[in-house]
Parts: C-alpha cells; structure tokens; sequence
C-alpha cells in the first residue's frame, strides 16, 4: 500500500495533476454512519398507531419514550374502546427500566457512529475494525429496540386480557416501531458485511488517467448514470409505495427525506475522483432556490409555473443526476409555501425524473441541443403533459379515490387535462424566454472554474 501511495505521488508530480478524492464508497458508508447517529437523536422511533386522531402526540423519539406511558393510560382511561385499567406501578416500573438501558445504548452508538464516520472519511480502510464495531452495534441496537417493544407490548396485552399471539404483538400491537428501526436494522447488517470492500478503496491512479477520465465525452452511459435510472426507476418507486400501502399514505416527509436521500446517491459519484467544492454543490441549491422563487411569483396563476423549465435547464446543463437531484429538492422546498402531503414525494419524484430524462437525452452534442429552441420547447412540453401530468393525476387517484378501477384513473386523467395542458404551454413559453440566457450563463460559469461537467 505504501508502494502504491509512492507511485500515485510520483506520477501527480511529473505530470502537475494531483488526485484527491472521497471515493464514493467511502461516502456511503460514512454518510450511513452519521444518519445512525442523527435518527438515534431525532428520529419517531416509537408509535402509537391508536392515537392517531386523536390530539395527543403519535410518534416519540427516544428521548420521549416516558411519555409513551402517559399515551398508553390516555388510550386505558379515556377511550370508550379500551377497557383496560391503567398501568400498574409494577409495568411501569418495567417499562422505565427499558427505557433506561436503551437511553444507554443509543448514547454508546451515537458515540461510535459519529466517531467511525469521521475516522473512515479520514482513513479510509484503516476504520474496517472501527466500522465492525460501530455497525455491530446497530445491529444490536435496533434487535433490542423489537425486544423491548416486544416486552412493553406484552404487559399491555396481559393488563387488557389478550393472548400475546404473534399478531397481537405485531401488526395489532399497541406499541408500534416506525420504519427507522428495520432500515437501521437492513442497513447495518449490509454494512457490517460489505464495509471491508467499501472502505479498501487504494487504487493506483496514474496522471494520465485521471486526465482522460476527466476529460472524456459522453459517448456512452456511465456507472453512475445506470445507479441512478436503478434508484430512480425501482428504488423512489418502491418508497412511495411503501409510503402508501404500509404507511397510510401519512407518513409523508420520512418519504420525501427518503427520497432526496436517494437521489443524492447517483449525485454524489459525480465525485467519485475528486474532493466536492462548495461551489458545485451551491449551483444546485441556486437552481433548485430559481425554480421555488418562480412557483411562488406565479402562485396567482394555476399550473403556469416555471419549475419544470428551470429543471429542464439544469438537467441539460450539468448532467442527468444534477438534474433529478434539482427537481426533488425543488419539489420538497417549494412545498414549505405552497403546504406539504402525500402529494410531495409525487411530485419531487415527476420533477426529479423529467430533470433525469433531459440530461439523458441531451446528453449527446450538449451545445447543439441547447441552441436548438424548438426541440427543447417540444421536450418540455411533452414532458409536462404525460410525465409529470400522468404521474400527479395518478398520484390524485390513490389519494383521493377509494377504489383503484379503470374508470376513476380515466375520470381523473380527463378532468387533469385542463390543467396539464396550461402546464405544458408555460414550460414552453419559459424555456423559450429563459433557455439561452440561463444556458449561457450556466456555461460561463463552467468555463471559469471547471465545476460539475456532466
């Protein structure tokens, strides 16, 4: 390894170029780490399905899992379908005691995964044994997380009088665990057996090759590029379903977290030879910032936004991943004005994919396509017509709609057309209006400091 870090050097100097970089790999697993460390602070890790409308508190962090208590006597005294008497001091008693021993397991693994993420950024595969440790440790917080609620679920059952059955200990339990604990739970068993090859990550990169890896067109697809057509067209998918089916469709800021998440995921590779600069990553907040400030200016006006125009433009500018990563952010932070739902993560997802399609399909002879006005008037008008139209008006049938037939999608998607329609016309007067000289900028400003070629 000394070797290879001695040729590496040896090569940089000759030819002038140096190589620094945060592998990819390194980053998820250290990105991972930190996530553990921030659910186990902010994280709903417990609920109370029962309580869902009524006005006391559902979900509770660790930090406020006694007041769980006071929801499960609220639940045994003041509803009419629960006969059960409060919780005796010995449950109780029980109950804190758990509460206690998870306090201390969470602040051990906030610890370790906090430490392990920045040693690993820093080091690389000497934070294999570290990593073993740290994910080791999830593995076991989350198993005890079911344990426990196992055991609370348990005492309530027998207070109620009913068999602590699998189900009703379950799925028709009174104590739930929300969806933090099984990802924590998936992840860490992932990590903790394929960290090793994510963290040895020494590789001897030549001057030479790095030069050409910078500097080669797109001639065809790259790893990263098929990453994120996987995430985008079975990963987000499969989150809002989830969201849907086993959330009740409530749960909808977890999902759109999720999914910015995921979409950063292809994003990030962009890096993969190279150290980030403040500067690439502030061109996509400024995007995505242009695209909310125009849908709130046009707020009078239904449907006539610039949003897909602006996600478009970004899309052909710097790159597929730049561009659904533009889309989803815009898609969630717009929703802070205009108000969030079950309806956000369609929509991060309609913005994100038409952002997606427009750096894959321009992606060719980029200059060509960016001074061609009409066949980019004609992509996003089409692309707000039956991507982001079908999408959201199928999104208004599993919201609104109790059965899923045939004639209630056609009934929404004839009743949408209006709208979709009004939506394809202002993404073409926008691109028409604003294309050139946002592109013209947008290239200026590669030019002059070299930051996000596609």
């Amino acid at each position: 390894m000394k070797d290879t870090r001695e040729k590496v050097r040896n090569n940089n100097e000759t030819s002038g170029v140096y190589h620094t970089g945060a592998d990819t790999q390194v980053l998820l697993v250290t990105v991972s780490a930190a996530v553990f460390a921030l659910a186990a602070l902010f994280a709903p890790w417990v609920s109370l399905p029962a309580l869902r409308y009524t006005k006391y508190g559902q979900k509770f962090t660790l930090w406020k899992l006694p007041r769980l208590l006071e929801g499960v006597n609220f639940l045994t005294e003041d509803s009419s379908e629960f006969t059960m008497e409060p919780l005796a001091g010995e449950a109780v008693s029980r109950i804190m005691t758990g509460i206690y021993v998870i306090w201390a397991v969470a602040i051990i693994g906030i610890l370790l995964w906090l430490g392990f993420s920045v040693y690993a950024y820093r080091k690389k595969g000497r934070a294999i044994g570290l990593g073993r440790v740290a994910f080791l440790w999830g593995i076991l917080f989350s198993g005890g997380m079911c344990v426990a609620v196992y055991m609370a679920n348990s005492v309530v059952n027998a207070g109620l009088g009913r068999d602590n059955s699998f189900v009703n200990v379950s799925i028709q339990s009174y104590i739930q665990l929300t969806p933090w604990c099984y990802g924590m739970l998936f992840l860490s068993i992932i990590l903790f057996f394929g960290q090793k090859r994510l963290l040895d990550t020494e590789k001897e990169y030549s001057a030479e090759t790095y030069m050409i890896r910078s500097q080669k067109k797109d001639e065809k697809i790259s790893r990263r590029t098929l990453v994120a057509i996987a995430l985008i067209l079975v990963c987000i998918p499969l989150m809002i379903l989830f969201g849907i089916f086993f959330l009740n469709d409530r749960s909808y800021y977890f999902i759109s977290v999720c999914i910015i998440v995921l979409s950063m995921l292809p994003f990030v590779m962009v890096f993969e030879d190279r150290k980030p600069q403040a500067r690439e990553l502030l061109i996509i907040a400024v995007l995505a910032a242009i695209a909310v400030a125009g849908r709130a200016a046009f707020f009078m006006l239904p449907q006539f936004k610039p949003v897909t125009a602006v996600v478009i433009i970004a899309g052909v500018s710097f790159g597929a991943e730049a561009g659904f990563l533009t889309g989803a952010v815009a898609g969630f932070a717009s929703n802070m004005f205009f108000g969030q739902g079950p309806w956000t993560p369609w929509q991060m997802f309609a913005w994100g994919i038409i952002g997606f399609l427009a750096g894959l399909l321009f992606r060719g002879n980029r200059r060509k396509w960016k001074n061609n006005r009409v066949v980019l008037c004609v992509f996003g008008g089409i692309a707000s017509l039956l991507i982001y139209g079908l999408i959201m008006d199928t999104a208004s049938v599993t919201m609104y709609s109790s059965e899923f037939n045939m004639d209630s999608f056609l009934a929404m998607y004839a009743s949408g057309l209006p709208f979709n329609l009004i939506h394809a016309v202002s993404t073409v007067f926008f691109l028409s209006v604003l294309g050139r000289p946002m592109f013209r900028k947008l290239d200026r400003i590669k030019r002059k400091y070299g930051i996000l070629e596609p």
